[in-house]
């Protein structure tokens, strides 16, 4: 008999003990002798027994599946994220449930989503405007209710909850810190929302790295958009079109890597050479950035670990605040402004 068709009265009967002491047994827990437990054991390698997690949910009220909640499933950031977090998961004997962002902005989110009795929640906070501020602090207090929750992504610090994020002002100071140090002053930065409200977003850190440069910041060289590639080629195109080709940027800080690759294809219908005329700088390190022309420098922020990370904290039940680890990873579409 194998072990999704034997059952737990199947190795009580050949060890010739009662299912408790199985299930003892099992959990590692209980007064069990020596004898007793070599017997069970020896049943259990017999039957190749595997205890079935819907039954030791309903003893131990737990599912053994999470839930996460992603902004963009077809983003290969997130898609990252999700694969860390499923590996780490089933390391822990769980799985995991994906669920799209509109699962917390529906009209019952929390409902919604507790009525799949989930042992942990984790949710990737993107760009907060006012209202989506507002919306997702009143969901994260009903869901809490029901489950734990763990927030990864660029958090705001005001948010309660066990936490895994970027300090991405600091990130985006030090990539324009680089981009000053190859001789670049005319540096613009394309990607994330006005009305983000989270202190620590890429634009403050963009906009203090210009000030430790005694660099002016020019309004002409922020653009707004979401994070895909078309956004950022439509970005990048609505920005030289508005500027005299002299004020034209020398190096742009996308807000990823689809949005630099976005970037860097406005640049070519410009007949901009890339690095020579235009350097740009990706963030995430997604898959393609090696393989891109000129191969993209960006920040690899490790996603997978990102993912694996925030499943340990939601399993640890530990209260805390974690800064995610992050590294530049220099290619060739950052130059020396001026070299030919």
């Amino acid at each position: 008999m194998n072990g999704s068709e034997s059952t737990i009265y199947d190795i009580a009967a050949e060890a010739g003990v009662s299912i408790t002491t199985v299930s003892r047994v099992l959990r590692n827990s209980g007064c069990v002798s020596a004898a007793t437990r070599k017997k069970v054991e020896a049943a259990i390698a017999r039957y190749n027994y595997h205890p079935s997690v819907i039954a030791q949910g309903m003893t131990s009220k737990k599912t053994y599946t999470l839930g996460m909640i992603l902004p963009k499933l077809l983003n290969p950031n997130y898609a990252m994220i999700f694969t860390g977090a499923n590996d780490e998961a089933r390391r822990n004997g769980h799985l995991i449930s994906l669920f799209p962002w509109s699962s917390i902005s529906d009209e019952q989110p929390a409902l919604s989503v507790a009525n799949r009795r989930l042992d942990g929640l984790i949710v990737c906070v993107e760009y907060l405007s006012p209202d989506r501020n507002e919306r997702l602090q009143i969901t994260l207090k009903e869901l809490r209710q029901y489950m734990p929750i763990v927030l990864i992504g660029c958090v705001p610090s005001y948010y309660d909850y066990p936490t895994i994020t970027y300090p991405m002002a600091e990130i985006m100071r030090q990539a324009v810190s680089y981009l000053v140090g190859l001789g670049h002053e005319k540096i613009a930065f394309i990607g994330g929302t006005e009305a983000d409200q989270d202190e620590q977003r890429r634009d403050v850190g963009y906009m203090e790295g210009l000030k430790e440069a005694q660099l002016p910041c020019i309004a002409s060289y922020r653009a707004f958009c979401d994070g895909t590639a078309a956004a950022g080629e439509a970005a990048l195109e609505g920005m030289l079109s508005s500027l005299l080709p002299s004020y034209w940027p020398t190096a742009v800080i996308a807000l990823n890597d689809l949005v630099a690759m976005g970037c860097m294809a406005a640049a070519r219908k410009r007949g901009l050479r890339l690095p020579e005329d235009l350097s740009v700088l990706g963030c995430d390190n997604l898959f393609c950035a090696p393989y891109l022309s000129p191969a993209l420098t960006s920040v690899n922020t490790r996603q997978q670990e990102l993912g694996a990370e925030a499943v340990k904290l939601l399993l640890s039940g530990e209260e805390k605040r974690v800064d995610a680890g992050w590294e530049f990873v220099i290619r060739d579409s950052c130059a020396r402004f001026g070299q030919q």
